[in-house]
């Protein structure tokens, strides 16, 4: 966008009222719960296609954002089928 990253972010920040990797993080979480509900992939694929560090890394962040792990949120949503 031509102009600075820091002053980027400030710009972000006030606008959005949080931080470009906080939304970043917060879209992976929707994508990946769109992805166990719509898809058969694992949950290590799914960390993968969102291109997170690792399957510890993609919990950590889904858990943070959504308050329950990936599992949980699977389990919650179909149950043990």
């Amino acid at each position: 966008v031509g102009m600075n990253a820091s002053y980027l972010s400030v710009l972000f920040k006030k606008e959005v009222g949080i931080s470009i990797s906080e939304f970043i993080h917060r879209e992976k979480v929707e994508e990946a719960k769109n992805l166990m509900t719509f898809t058969n992939h694992s949950l290590s694929e799914i960390s993968t296609i969102l291109n997170f560090h690792d399957q510890s890394h993609f919990t950590r962040v889904f858990k943070k954002i959504s308050g329950v792990t990936p599992k949980q949120f699977y389990m919650n949503k179909f149950g043990d089928t």
